[in-house]
């Protein structure tokens, strides 16, 4: 599954004010999901020329958080996959010796175990 971003570039330096900001330098680049800037009172082209404020990621920081759309120029549209899936080809280690096997019936195949 992918989805489109915005990406913008940091123009002035930003301090973190409240505790779901992020931090600002000149040159960051953040990623700003599609999504997020599509309200009620949106119209094509509002994401070139934000105004209010963006909820993102700092490229640079990692952080994600809130930013004044006012510090930043508007970049470009960004396509963003998910990862991958990696294939989960690395064996599972054997059973430890001694080790209790779990409690139910035997697996098909497998000899009944009992005293009778």
């Amino acid at each position: 599954m992918a989805s489109d971003s915005f990406q913008y570039r940091a123009l002035f330096e930003y301090k973190r004010e409240r505790g779901d900001d992020i931090s600002l330098q000149p040159g960051d680049i953040l990623t700003v999901n599609k999504v997020s800037l599509l309200t009620p009172d949106y119209q094509e082209g509002d994401e070139q020329r934000p105004k209010g404020w963006l909820h993102g990621t700092n490229e640079r920081s990692k952080e994600k958080g809130d930013f004044p759309g006012t510090f930043v120029e508007y970049v470009g549209l960004v396509h963003v996959s998910s990862p991958a899936t990696k294939p989960w080809t690395r064996p599972v280690p054997p059973t430890p010796a001694g080790a209790q096997a779990p409690v139910g019936p035997p697996p098909p195949g497998a000899p009944a175990s009992g005293g009778e």
